[in-house]
């Protein structure tokens, strides 16, 4: 039998002009000896750390849910208002919405989006607690309240306690404060 042909010579691929030329990597003994199902990754992070941030939210009375402050809400026979029946829409200016901060047996008003709503019946309700709702009472609580919770709808959930709209001072002529006058 003759031997076979010999075989042509071949050279390794040249390497690509983006890649620098690195030697090949050499195994290491602590690789070869690695067990089966072990590996070198990291532990995944683990969640039972405390969180940084605390929750605000407060335990509420029984009674006092989300869904109980719904049915209130929605009861024809609840007068969330603070006003007497049958009183309009009133304007209110800058002046009488701070005498509304919820002190001295007064009702908590604040202002969202130009509306002004009565938030007294609301406050035990609150999941951060009546003292995170009483920080908006008797001003203009818009900014304040889309830093702590922009995706709640407060005109739905408010609508029962419109008290009227907020306009500049002397816009309204005294009108609303003489309406609160005449209730008193």
């Amino acid at each position: 039998m003759p031997p076979p042909p010999p075989r042509a010579p071949t050279l390794a691929p040249l390497p690509s002009s983006g890649s620098a030329s690195r030697p090949a990597a050499r195994t290491s003994q602590a690789q070869l000896a690695r067990q089966p199902g072990t590996s070198t990754l990291a532990p995944p992070p683990t969640h039972s750390a405390k969180p940084t941030k605390p929750s605000r939210k407060v335990t509420l009375e029984p009674g006092c849910s989300p869904l109980d402050w719904a049915r209130l809400a929605q009861s024809p026979t609840s007068d969330l208002r603070g006003l007497p029946a049958g009183t309009p829409y009133l304007r209110v200016p800058p002046s009488l919405l701070k005498s509304q901060n919820g002190r001295r047996g007064r009702d908590a008003w604040t202002a969202l989006g130009g509306r002004v709503y009565n938030i007294t019946p609301y406050l035990r309700f609150h999941p951060g607690g009546e003292a995170e709702l009483l920080r908006g009472a008797g001003r203009d609580g818009t900014r304040l309240f889309g830093e702590v919770h922009p995706w709640v709808n407060y005109e739905a959930m408010l609508a029962s306690c419109l008290i009227g709209v907020l306009v500049a001072e002397g816009e309204d002529g005294g009108a609303g404060m003489r309406e609160m006058e005449e209730m008193d």
